[in-house]
């Protein structure tokens, strides 16, 4: 019988443990959280259906059956690291296309600085995919990424920090002059509101309050897409919430009890190892981190 891993990063992570002997030390080298490492090795040795270290109170030793799968995995990670080298020597000029992506709200954010990265490099075609769910950079699906949430923990990709950022809710001045503005918490549910749909609010903070506070029939609205539900804000459709900063390029947009309510996030830039020195990967994340430095929003 074949043997199927659901995850070729569980081989990546529990190779680190062979290599280095305790879950801390492989933890550290992959700049990942403890149980992360646990929890992959624990999912490596079920799909392989086999036990592939000895665990002590020193740490951990490989199995019999555990060396013969790193010492393949030592190959396959050499080979990993001589595509790394033949990528950045083929990708040492500015041309060809450039996969970003990021989930739609941020895409008035990110717009100057696609833009300005045009300008500079008009022989790169750049792509931008806006998508809720997390696209694999390891699989070739995009070339960088900006996430919003907790660091990314994936032992393969490097995460840098590009932003605190928080939103809040806001309303059009159209749908306050009709409804009036709420001046307390307890006037919330008596008032229209733009939401998310069903299995994608969990993703969005200001869309989960929304849900677990405001009734039903007040929510008039529900996309599968932040950029949408800035829309109908904007239109005077409802209450809704959104980052500060996107909010501040529509002057029509007011804020609804700023002091009260507030969901801070982290935004990241997250690119892959085997990539992330490359020429077009390097020009676009240098113009990134600069945007936001440059606009203190880091």
């Amino acid at each position: 019988m074949a043997i199927q891993f659901d995850d070729w990063q569980d081989v990546k992570v529990a190779y680190e443990v062979a290599r280095l002997g305790t879950l801390t030390a492989a933890a550290e080298k992959l700049n990942v959280h403890h149980s992360t490492v646990l929890r992959r090795v624990n999912n490596l040795e079920q799909s392989l259906n086999a036990r592939l270290f000895h665990r002590h109170a020193r740490g951990y030793k490989v199995t019999e059956i555990g060396a013969k799968l790193f010492t393949a995995a030592q190959s396959i990670n050499s080979e990993l690291e001589r595509l790394h080298n033949d990528i950045i020597a083929a990708d040492s000029t500015l041309r060809g296309s450039l996969l970003l992506t990021t989930v739609s709200g941020f895409i008035d954010v990110l717009s100057d600085v696609c833009e300005q990265f045009q300008s500079l490099h008009p022989q790169v075609q750049l792509e931008v995919i806006l998508d809720q769910k997390r696209l694999r950079l390891d699989h070739g699906q995009a070339h960088i990424a900006v996430r919003a949430g907790p660091r990314p923990d994936e032992g393969d990709y490097i995460a840098q920090h590009l932003a605190h950022l928080s939103s809040g809710f806001y309303a059009s001045k159209r749908y306050i002059e009709k409804y009036g503005m709420p001046k307390t918490l307890k006037q919330l549910p008596l008032h229209n509101f733009v939401s998310g749909v069903a299995g994608y609010n969990g993703k969005v903070p200001y869309f989960a309050w929304v849900d677990e506070n405001i009734p039903t029939e007040q929510v008039k609205l529900r996309v599968s897409e932040t950029s949408e539900a800035t829309r109908a804000i904007v239109k005077g459709l409802g209450i809704g919430g959104m980052q500060h900063d996107v909010a501040a390029q529509y002057p029509d947009l007011v804020p609804v009890l700023a002091s009260d309510l507030s969901w801070p996030t982290d935004l990241w830039l997250v690119t892959h190892h085997l990539v992330h020195r490359t020429a077009k990967v390097q020009a676009f994340s240098q113009l990134l981190k600069a945007y936001f430095k440059e606009h203190k929003l880091g």
